[in-house]
């Protein structure tokens, strides 16, 4: 008897740490899940306001240098129709979905500080579009250009979140610095 009470609690022992070992397993792989779907929703949104960026930089230089909106239409859009607002925003839209999406991945998944550094992305992608919607096209660029100075503001938001994104996913150290002078394995002069 005593033999077989032992041997229901050796099972019932081994049973629960069994459980647990299970238990502790998929709470790990979902960590690991949901780590991975933030690292993506960080690399979207710092590709996705790039790829904005670089769309906006597009509309002011055709605005520079063609004479007028239809022929802006014509050159970005493939049509004959004045630009509208509304056509403006179809066509940055469909970039705009995939940031938009990223951006609520880091409010719902995100600490404190990628939140801020992902608000902040965006207030600096802002500061490109109006930049680029100020610009009448008749005026040459200048380093001191609104567009230059947001394009910078852009770019160090940018480098912030991805910075903090290593941190994060644990991809190496944070303090690697992303603006290099050594590009194409060319040492600095």
């Amino acid at each position: 008897m005593k033999s077989t009470l032992a041997a229901l609690l050796a099972s019932a022992i081994t049973a629960f740490a069994s459980l647990f070992v299970v238990m502790l397993q998929s709470r790990l792989r979902r960590r690991q899940r949901e780590r991975a779907d933030l690292r993506r929703a960080y690399i979207l949104i710092l590709s996705g306001a790039l790829r904005l960026a670089h769309k906006v930089e597009a509309l002011r230089q055709t605005k520079y240098w063609h004479s007028g909106l239809r022929e802006v239409s014509n050159e970005l859009l493939g049509g004959h129709r004045p630009l509208s607002p509304m056509v403006l925003h179809d066509w940055l839209a469909r970039d705009m979905v995939t940031v938009e999406n990223a951006w609520s991945e880091i409010w719902v998944s995100g600490d404190q500080d990628g939140i801020a550094l992902a608000n902040g992305l965006m207030t600096a992608f802002n500061g490109v579009l109006d930049a680029a919607m100020q610009s009448c096209g008749s005026e040459p660029f200048e380093a001191s250009d609104e567009m230059i100075v947001a394009s910078g503001r852009l770019g160090e938001a940018r480098r912030q979140l991805a910075l903090h994104a290593r941190l994060v996913a644990k991809l190496g150290p944070r303090d690697v610095d992303l603006f290099t002078d050594r590009e194409f394995g060319l040492a600095a002069r």
